[in-house]
């Protein structure tokens, strides 16, 4: 077992603790073992009577298991086929449509398997092997790195191959229409302006992962002879790996495959302007920790992370994503590409498919819980300028962070609770606080820090001249030379409390003049600068 940090409740106590941990919020349901083979990917499928099925990629073929008992997994049916590490895996209808990267033996092409005969003794199946012609040059389709079909029965091929076609022209996106013929798909175009590793597509919209580039690309596929490319952005560890939209198209998160790389949001409502939102990694050794594949599932994220297994994000906010729920399937402690490769979480059961390349697949039950976010900015107390780079700890969960060049900071957590902060800046008095999270709402604190020098006893504090007073629609407002720092701020309150006058002095010196046009009656003063609060003064105001 590997240690992982996770925040567990002290039954009786607010504080958490950290405690070793494979899992948090998933749980084995069940797990098949393949002693022959490696696993790569996995996709599902449930037919019209309730069954539910695994159809999982193999190093050295497909195989299919019902899995609507979880705990009692049965293989339905094995296809033998090329030998490679690379599988991958969708649906159309009752179809299955498999392809295989590099490889030993004859090319399978396009594996075209129909589900509707998974209970028979062989099922049926056909490995399709299209022609390809783009300009002038034409060959038989040899092997790909992944594929995707559409909403709308379109097949798109990444990272293709086909003798005699230059790979330039074929390694971006094929794609054929299923909709006429599942058996027999039609050619009708193809992106070749960057290699493709993967990619999704909903509506009109190629969202397009260029390892190669580092970047992800929305490409309008509108015209599937003539698709444009609408705006890019690099990923965080430029190795482009998988791309996923969210459900209201305005968000699309990434992976990179790297060691100690990050899965990515990013605001994609204007596809020509994507903008950054935020990143996060697993919980485990984010220096070596390489996530692999990301999937949307309404407001959560579903990511296989290798040798550290499974993740679940809390995404409803993509500015700050948090990590709710993990579990660990590879026994390996030091990140590599072994471990979990595909995760699978869209069954009608809710259960999650795993496979890992060792270890099997694995059928795992998920608790989808909400995050807790705390939010805030830290402000000089006097001045009310925000503070850049102020200290955050978030002792009890063992967090440091820094606030923003606007004052500001947002974080997470997959616990709710009391959590013990302390906030500190150079030249200023650190401050400790309690914070209540909430289970999916958020916390917003406005932290005020004192500078060091600041005197806070009221006996200390030094006081100010008005003149006159009585006053009528002026006064002259005067501050000692030793106590006058800079901008001053004034606010007058009448007796109920009620701010009625408000006023920057900027730095206009030890005396300045004060017109207003206030109601008779008694109010109070209240001056201070960036290094002094005053002794407040009543003042009358008379017609």
């Amino acid at each position: 077992m590997k240690v992982k940090l996770f925040l567990s409740l002290v039954m009786g106590l607010s504080a958490l603790v950290l405690q070793g941990q494979d899992s948090l919020n998933v749980s084995k349901l069940g797990q098949l073992d393949y002693p022959s083979t490696n696993l790569n990917d996995v996709w599902g499928y449930a037919d019209g009577n309730g069954n539910e099925y695994a159809l999982v990629g193999a190093e050295s073929g497909f195989s299919i298991v019902d899995i609507t008992t979880p705990s009692n997994p049965v293989e339905k049916g094995w296809i033998p086929g090329a030998n490679s590490i690379w599988r991958d895996i969708k649906t159309w209808s009752h179809y299955a449509y498999v392809i295989h990267d590099n490889h030993g033996g004859p090319s399978d092409g396009i594996l075209i398997v129909d589900l509707d005969s998974v209970n028979q003794t062989n099922q049926k199946f056909t490995n399709f092997y299209p022609t390809i012609s783009v300009d002038t040059n034409s060959g038989t389709f040899l092997q790909a790195h992944n594929l995707y079909v559409d909403e709308n029965g379109i097949l798109y091929v990444f990272g293709a191959a086909v003798p005699g076609v230059p790979s330039a022209d074929v390694s971006g996106a094929l794609m054929f229409d299923l909709t006429v013929d599942p058996e027999n798909p039609v050619f009708v175009g193809v992106f070749n302006e960057y290699y493709l590793h993967d990619g999704m597509v909903r509506g009109d919209t190629l969202w397009a992962s260029a390892i190669y580039q580092g970047k992800l690309f929305a490409v309008d596929v509108s015209n599937k002879m003539n698709p444009v490319i609408l705006g890019g952005i690099a990923t965080p560890n430029n190795f482009t790996h998988n791309a996923w939209v969210s459900d209201d198209n305005k968000t699309v998160f990434t992976t990179d495959e790297k060691p100690g790389s990050f899965v990515a949001a990013y605001d994609v409502s204007d596809p020509t302007t994507m903008q950054e939102l935020d990143r996060i990694q697993q919980s485990i050794d984010t220096s070596q920790v390489i996530p692999h594949n990301t999937h949307v599932l309404g407001n959560y994220l579903v990511t296989s992370y290798y040798t550290s297994g499974l993740q679940i994000v809390d995404a409803s906010k993509p500015e700050i994503m948090v990590e709710v729920a993990y579990y660990d399937t590879s026994p390996f402690a030091n990140s590599n590409f072994e471990g979990a490769w595909g995760a699978y979480p869209y069954l009608p059961s809710g259960n999650i498919l795993v496979t890992d390349r060792q270890t099997g697949l694995w059928i795992l039950g998920a608790n989808y819980i909400p995050a807790s976010y705390f939010t805030g900015l830290v402000k000089d107390s006097v001045s009310g300028a925000m503070l850049v780079g102020a200290k955050v700890k978030i002792l009890t969960a063992g967090d440091t962070l820094k606030t923003s060049i606007f004052g500001k900071f947002s974080t997470g957590y997959a616990i709710a609770g009391a959590y013990q902060v302390e906030v500190s800046q150079p030249g200023y008095q650190t401050l400790s606080l309690s914070v209540n999270l909430i289970s999916g709402k958020g916390t917003h604190k406005e932290i005020a820090l004192l500078p060091n020098d600041f005197s806070v006893s009221e006996d200390e504090l030094p006081s100010f001249e008005l003149s006159p007073n009585p006053s009528v629609s002026s006064f002259m407002l005067e501050i000692p030379t030793e106590f006058n720092r800079g901008e001053t701020y004034l606010e007058i309150y009448s007796i109920a409390g009620k701010l009625v006058f408000s006023k920057s002095l900027g730095s206009q010196g030890e005396r300045v003049e004060i017109q207003h046009s206030l109601k008779a009656g008694v109010y109070e003063v209240f001056v201070k600068n960036k290094k002094f609060y005053f002794q407040p003064t009543k003042i009358l105001v008379i017609e």
